[in-house]
């Protein structure tokens, strides 16, 4: 594991950029796999009765970015970790009606095997705007989809971080490029094994750091 603070591993590349684009991208993609038929064989624990009023952009901004303190890394693996949930079941297709449930929870087991410090499942499900119970079902279920494998080579990783690059203005790249040849190691190979599903073993909230209960909004039902 990196011996850098969690703040200095953040700001390279700084995660702002990057959720930008994996926000755009999944909207995208959340537009085009709308127009799908959902066959009942489809539905999964990760599919809500109904789209969330919350968009994918102010989910990942306002919620996950703002209160979960992920650094870029985190937020590469957990698309990688989505990227995975389609490879390895065919059938399932990433919607309006599922696509808040599988970030909060890819997001809280990038967080968990690759930060220093994360938080716990209660705490993540405040920020998604779902229950803790809910939350820790998800969490065994992603694990199940993909296999239980949450590390991931480093030249899959490179793959995933350029490619989200290439999306960027040519100057952002250019400058986090500069960075990131100061960092020793890529992530996937700085990365610990995830804790245990369901336990609470990441840090409480810090006292500026709590967040509030989610609005109706941003409720995923």
């Amino acid at each position: 594991m990196s011996d850098k603070p969690a703040d200095q591993v953040m700001s390279v590349g700084t995660p702002e950029n990057i959720v930008g684009v994996i926000s755009k991208l999944l909207t995208d993609l959340v537009a085009r796999n709308d127009q799908l038929p959902l066959a009942p064989t489809q539905v999964t624990p990760f599919h809500s009765s109904k789209p969330p009023t919350i968009s994918v952009k102010s989910y990942l901004e306002d919620r996950i970015l703002k209160y979960a303190g992920c650094s870029e890394e985190t937020f590469i693996l957990a698309l990688i970790y989505m990227d995975q949930v389609v490879q390895f079941n065919p059938d399932f297709v990433i919607s309006s009606l599922n696509v808040h449930r599988l970030l909060i929870t890819s997001i809280m087991l990038a967080s968990k095997f690759f930060d220093d410090v994360y938080y716990n499942n209660a705490y993540y499900a405040r920020v998604g705007g779902i229950s803790n119970i809910e939350v820790n079902s998800l969490e065994m279920e992603m694990l199940r989809m993909i296999s239980f494998s949450l590390f991931v080579q480093p030249e899959q990783y490179e793959r995933y971080r350029c490619s989200l690059y290439s999306h960027m203005g040519t100057a952002t790249a250019t400058a986090a490029q500069a960075a990131l040849s100061q960092v020793p190691e890529a992530a996937a190979t700085q990365a610990q094994a995830a804790a245990p599903a369901g336990q609470p073993m990441g840090y409480p909230p810090a006292a500026d750091q709590s967040v509030p209960a989610a609005g109706a909004d941003a409720m995923v039902e």
